[in-house]
């Protein structure tokens, strides 16, 4: 951290607010991705922990560890929206502590309709207690940008290219010619539907229970399907596995196995493509996989940020 200026308080960020994680990244540190849990349960100074307006609430990975209710963003459509302060102040808390921080944010937005609403959300200046330690975190909105742009910022674009973004909640679908965007069809089947299958279906593994849907996605983050010590559903999953794709994914993967047909080149990002054994289908026909899909996204809007506080500098320098 030895670049950051001890007494910088401005710093540019990408921040997606994501249905399954909120990725945060700060200009000289390392990204914040987390789940998009929020609990209010009683906890200590835990990274992600917020005091704030008189509340405390807890944001990420400790969240789901208390092991009790907590609130996911993937529970309500508006929760992207409605919530986003939250997620944003509580991925604040797991970074290292500042007095002072003034983000100029560019965010990532499924639905840029609700672009005001989010603005109206974020905007402003706040006190928060970040992981037991008070902060002034004063907030601005740069630009909000459509879900998965961001991951296309900074690279040359073929002339023709269709883009899959497997998330959580949504699949999406665009299609881009000439570097413009002409096509953006949101399908509501993410990998959420995957894991509640997932849980339904494996409770002759788990003594009659439905399994836990958070437990289920953390271990195949981690890229395996080991639920428990005791409890492997790599059967369940690679039946579920191909009935989620035959069910939601074919057709939206079909569109754009027509669009190479049409010559456009096909990507995938977002953290549905590094499901075990689900890269390699993807590979098999013929979509490139962004290096870190998952994250993508957030470093696109970083860079964003910085290309748009660099231009405006040079903007305002010269009219002096």
């Amino acid at each position: 951290m030895s670049n950051i200026h001890i007494l910088q308080k401005i710093f540019a960020a990408g921040f997606d607010n994501g249905y399954g994680s909120v990725k945060l990244l700060v200009d000289g540190f390392e990204v914040v991705r987390v789940p998009s849990y929020i609990s209010i349960m009683e906890m200590e100074d835990v990274p992600g922990r917020v005091v704030f307006n008189g509340n405390a609430y807890t944001v990420g990975e400790s969240a789901f560890r208390a092991g009790y209710h907590f609130e996911r963003n993937t529970d309500d459509n508006e929760n992207k929206v409605n919530n986003a302060l939250l997620t944003l102040l509580g991925a604040l808390a797991h970074l290292p502590h500042r007095k002072a921080w003034h983000l100029k944010l560019v965010v990532s937005l499924h639905d840029v309709s609700l672009t005001s609403k989010l603005e109206r959300v974020l905007n402003g200046e706040y006190q928060p207690i970040l992981a037991g330690n008070q902060s002034d975190v004063k907030v601005e909105v740069l630009k909000v940008i459509p879900e998965g742009m961001g991951a296309l910022f900074g690279h040359q674009l073929p002339a023709k290219l269709t883009v899959l973004d497997f998330g959580n909640g949504t699949t999406l679908y665009s299609r881009y010619y000439q570097g413009k965007r002409e096509v953006h069809t949101p399908y509501p089947t993410g990998v959420e539907v995957l894991i509640d299958d997932i849980s339904q279906k494996m409770k002759h593994l788990n003594g009659g229970k439905i399994g836990d849907a958070s437990k289920i996605r953390f271990c195949l983050e981690m890229g395996h399907t080991k639920y428990s010590r005791d409890i492997d559903i790599k059967d369940v999953y690679t039946s579920c596995l191909k009935d989620w794709y035959e069910r939601y994914l074919k057709k939206v993967v079909n569109l754009t196995l027509d669009a190479k047909h049409q010559g456009d080149e096909i990507w995938a990002i977002g953290g549905g493509c590094l499901l075990p054994g689900f890269k390699k289908l993807l590979e098999k026909n013929g979509f490139k996989i962004l290096d870190n899909p998952v994250e993508a996204n957030a470093n696109g809007l970083l860079e964003m940020a910085k290309a748009i506080l660099k231009k405006n500098f040079t903007t305002s320098t010269l009219d002096k």
